[in-house]
C-alpha cells in the first residue's frame, strides 16, 4: 500500500497534467489522427505541385499553414505531430517521383480529392 502522502502526490501530478493535455487535445472537433492524415496528404500534394510547377508554388503548404494556425495554433506537440505528418507525405512523394510526368496532374487530382473528403468529414466533426 502506498503512504496517504505519496498516493496525494500522484494525484496531484495526474490533476497538474490534465489541463497541459487537455490543451493539446481538444475534446471538439476532429481527432488528431484525422488531422494528421489531412497533413500527410498535403504534403503528398505539395511534393507533386513543387515538382512540376517548381518550389515557388506554395499553394499545398499555404492551406498546410492555414491548417496549423487554425488546429494548433498554440505549437506544442499537435502541431510538431502535423507538421511530421506533412514531412512523411512530402518525402513519401518525393522518393517516388523524380521528374514531373504528365500522368502527375492526376496522381494530384485524386490526391486532392482524398483530402477533400477529409476536409469534410473534419467540417462534420464540428457539427456534432
Amino acid at each position: 500500500m502506498f503512504p496517504k502522502a505519496a498516493l496525494a502526490l500522484i494525484l496531484f501530478a495526474g490533476l497538474a497534467a490534465a489541463p497541459a493535455l487537455a490543451q493539446e487535445e481538444p475534446t471538439t472537433g476532429p481527432r488528431l489522427e484525422t488531422l494528421a492524415e489531412l497533413a500527410e496528404t498535403l504534403g503528398e500534394a505539395h511534393a507533386i505541385r513543387a515538382l512540376c510547377n517548381g518550389d515557388t508554388d506554395q499553394t499545398w503548404r499555404n492551406y498546410m499553414q492555414s491548417l496549423l494556425d487554425m488546429e494548433a495554433p498554440g505549437g506544442g506537440q499537435r502541431r510538431a505531430a502535423l507538421t511530421g505528418a506533412f514531412n512523411r507525405g512530402y518525402r513519401t512523394q518525393s522518393s517516388q517521383r523524380k521528374s514531373c510526368t504528365p500522368d502527375l496532374r492526376q496522381v494530384e487530382a485524386q490526391i486532392a480529392a482524398h483530402g477533400r473528403a477529409i476536409s469534410d468529414a473534419i467540417a462534420k466533426s464540428y457539427l456534432q
